[in-house]
């Protein structure tokens, strides 16, 4: 029988670094924005936890921005990671962990930006 590890396509970092996340809730046109704590990278996706409940559903569309420790790109401002990414996984809290944790699939390879220009890869 394979392991979890086994049936991934592509290794998984732990890491622990900030992100943020803003999608438009499809059903509402509402626009949705949280932050949360890395827990683990992969060329795939990635999963994270936040202290508040995340407003989305499988299937919704997230931008996330995961600041890294990496040299800035511009010498003036910390470097992000920023991708698009779909709601894979949502877990509420249990009686040992209070966070909600919240898996993504990555929709298009991510981008190393600067912080002030975050917004946006394709610009």
């Amino acid at each position: 029988m394979e392991s979890d590890e086994e049936k991934r396509r592509f290794q998984r970092l732990m890491l622990t670094l900030p992100v943020s996340y803003t999608a438009f809730h499809p059903e509402s046109g509402e626009l949705h924005q949280g932050e949360g704590t890395l827990k683990d990278f992969s060329l795939s996706g990635v999963y994270f936890h936040s202290v508040e409940p995340v407003p989305l559903q499988l299937g919704h569309i997230v931008t996330l921005t995961i600041t890294t420790p990496l040299a800035p790109i511009n010498h003036l401002d910390s470097a992000c990671i920023q991708a698009q990414a779909e709601i894979v996984r949502l877990e509420g809290p249990s009686p040992d962990n209070c966070y909600h944790g919240v898996a993504v699939s990555f929709l298009e390879f991510p981008c190393f930006r600067d912080a002030a220009n975050a917004v946006n890869c394709t610009n």
